[in-house]
């Protein structure tokens, strides 16, 4: 979820309320969004100026053990552990409802959740935790590169698996590519494509079966799909290449012709936003991963482990050696596996077993290195892209972009796909191209304006035969206007409004009438005042043909980790004193001064303080320590008060300290903490 949702969903009166704050005040009334408050970094350094100790630690706990997954209070609670106070975590989490930094939602039978939003967590992040040492090297020759999709572990190379040594965006190309050869691509009663046209669509597919169950997505018809399969159609959805009415899936050319005129790095990206939005919310571990990975810079090499040490530093506290090791081969698995397998970055291997990577694109958005490569695509478009040879085969070498791709794929049929895909233009693919609008003269220009040399005079003399055999005879399909009487047929000929519309009269009575002017005609009939009928019982849908086709947008298939939105979002703010119920019943001197109370009501405080989930100040020979109590026992020789100070564990008697407060945070806490 993000901030943009939040906001949305968010009651007016917490809005106001975000909104009347000294930290943010001024940059509301010039106009700053409150999404972009709560994001973006310059903001967010002056809203941590203004939090509390007790909401600093809170949200440094929510970001080392949850990060962007939901939590309930009790969960929070229970991972402050050694660290904080039951009521420091529900004070600190309030402070951060009330800055808008955590929302809360309720589920339908009242359980609370929490969530900080995604987008925001790199910036806290960077605020909140020690920045990571990322080791650079320099000298690429010290480094041996591992193939795609193989991860070196332990010292020991696994087999790569299925790959394609361009990327992901090149075999989503070949799906989409195959989708736009299909005259249609209905669904079962299921909701499933057929398992023939399946085959056609994914013949290019190379991709591990376990791809989206390693990296923990879980989709439907898992007994219809493999993972390679599913994670083409949800691209295609969620970019907008595909969408359907519960009948039929539609191909969105624009949509797609669109992508397709970028750069292959930005293409590349946009497959990578989609395919990280998809893990998300990640558990906490990998979040952090993922954010620092983000923050490196492109074609650099930066060390694995690194990144794991960092996360250990952040997560957990003084973890263990098996634990190191299950989440290197978790981290590695899950993450650094697939961004291989689809060609995000690129992995090598130093002398001593050290994994490394380096992103072959810009994750973050633009930078020089994406820039650039961007820069030269209106170039490389006009540059010659292939080869044509006598026996008819096209080689498209490895900076042809997808666009040239896409013009050739139309015509020609794909033999192989590797670095230098290879395609073979045969009769049969002529006419399929000349079905859909395409003349010979046409495929000869983009033939000659791409090649590197000219073309072979067999292949344009052949081409210009098969266009003149496609010409003689063809099959179209047309709308009939039939008359009742030749006397009608006149008529309508006769009106100035009606008669463009009537392109070829048939016989006596009847008419051609274009496919895309049968409602223009319709209108005019009606006007003249005929009620034309049509004898089709189902009518084409135009929206099929339409680039702006809304309709009901089909699912993806992959599983919505992020949860909460089903959830409505919580409207109550419980004031601190709530968190105390009944404070009024025990005495103020409690709160306010330090003093030498008789042992039943030491007891008492104490009882209060665990009830409360709050503190004690004690203080002996000027000394004042604080302490979290956590049981009260008794024993023959008097009673011990068990607790945490300072992260560790103790046991007091009576005689251990002299004085002492009851301390509720949020209350009477000011300058206890440090």
């Amino acid at each position: 979820m993000r901030y943009e949702t939040v906001v949305h969903r968010m009651p007016e009166d917490l809005k106001k309320l975000i909104s009347s704050q000294t930290w943010c005040a001024s940059y509301m009334k010039d106009g700053v969004s409150l999404s972009d408050l709560l994001t973006d970094r310059k903001y967010l350094i002056r809203l941590l100026s203004h939090l509390s100790v007790d909401e600093k630690n809170t949200l440094r706990l929510i970001l080392a053990a949850f990060g962007c997954e939901s939590f309930t209070r009790e969960a929070l609670e229970k991972q402050a552990g050694l660290r904080m106070a039951g009521a420091q975590v529900a004070i600190g989490l309030l402070g951060l409802r009330r800055t808008g930094v955590i929302a809360a939602f309720r589920k339908a039978w009242g359980e609370q959740l929490f969530v900080l939003p995604e987008d925001a967590f790199a910036s806290w992040q960077e605020l909140l935790f020690p920045s990571v040492q990322l080791a650079t090297v320099e000298d690429e020759s010290a480094l041996a590169l591992l193939p795609a999709g193989a991860i070196h572990v332990s010292g020991d190379e696994q087999d790569a698996a299925p790959v394609h040594p361009r990327g992901l965006a090149q075999q989503l190309f070949h799906f989409l590519a195959a989708c736009s050869q299909q005259l249609s691509l209905p669904l079962t009663n299921k909701g499933t494509l057929h398992k023939k046209q399946l085959a056609k669509l994914t013949q290019h597919i190379s991709l591990p079966n376990d791809l989206l169950r390693s990296s923990g997505i879980t989709y439907a018809f898992r007994d219809q799909y493999d993972d390679g399969t599913v994670l083409m159609l949800e691209l295609a959805i969620r970019m907008g290449f595909l969408t359907g009415n519960g009948e039929q899936l539609f191909f969105k050319k624009k949509a797609c012709m669109n992508w397709l005129e970028g750069a292959y790095e930005r293409q590349q990206a946009q497959l990578y936003s989609v395919w990280r939005q998809l893990l998300l919310p990640a558990p906490v571990w990998l979040q952090h991963g993922i954010t620092w990975m983000e923050k490196t810079e492109a074609g650099q090499w930066y060390g694995i482990d690194d990144i794991l040490r960092g996360i250990l530093a952040c997560c957990s506290r003084g973890a263990q050696a098996n634990e190191a090791e299950s989440l290197r081969q978790a981290f590695l698995n899950s993450w650094i596996l697939p961004l291989s397998l689809f060609r995000f970055v690129e992995l090598a291997a130093d002398a001593n077993g050290g994994v490394w990577f380096r992103w072959l694109f810009s994750p973050g958005g633009e930078d020089e290195f994406g820039a650039s490569r961007a820069s030269s695509v209106e170039s490389q478009a006009k540059a010659p892209s292939f080869y044509v040879q006598p026996d008819f085969e096209i080689l498209l070498l490895p900076d042809a972009g997808l666009r040239t791709e896409w013009d050739i794929a139309a015509f020609a049929d794909l033999q192989q796909t590797d670095h230098v895909r290879t395609y073979c233009l045969t009769k049969e693919s002529f006419y399929r191209a000349w079905e859909q609008g395409q003349s010979s003269e046409e495929i000869i220009r983009i033939l000659q304006e791409k090649a590197y040399y000219e073309v072979p005079e067999p292949v344009i003399q052949t081409m210009r035969q098969w266009g003149e055999q496609a010409g003689k005879v063809h099959i179209e399909e047309v709308t009939l206007l039939r008359c009742r009487s030749n006397e009608i047929a006149d008529a309508l000929l006769r009106n100035e409004k009606c008669q463009p519309f009537l392109k070829e009269r048939v016989g006596g009575a009847d008419f051609i009438v274009p496919k895309d002017q049968l409602s223009q005609l319709a209108k005019c009939l009606e006007n003249m005042g005929y009620n034309p009928k049509s004898s089709r019982k189902e009518a084409d849908d135009p929206a099929a043909e339409s680039d702006n086709f809304l309709g009901n947008q089909t699912q993806g298939l992959c599983y919505s980790r992020d949860s909460i939105q089903l959830y409505e979002m919580d409207s109550e703010l419980p004031e601190q004193g709530d968190l105390y119920p009944d404070m009024e019943s025990i005495p103020v001197s409690w709160l306010q001064d330090f003093r030498s109370y008789h042992g039943s009501t030491r007891k008492d405080m104490i009882r209060k303080a665990i009830e409360w989930k709050s503190c004690l100040q004690l203080r002996k020979e000027g000394q004042s320590r604080v302490i979290i109590p956590r049981i009260l026992r008794e024993e023959r020789s008097g009673w011990i008060l068990e607790g945490l100070e300072e992260h560790k564990e103790i046991a007091l008697s009576g005689d251990d300290w002299e004085e002492m407060k009851l301390i509720l945070p949020g209350i009477n806490d000011e300058g206890v903490y440090k």
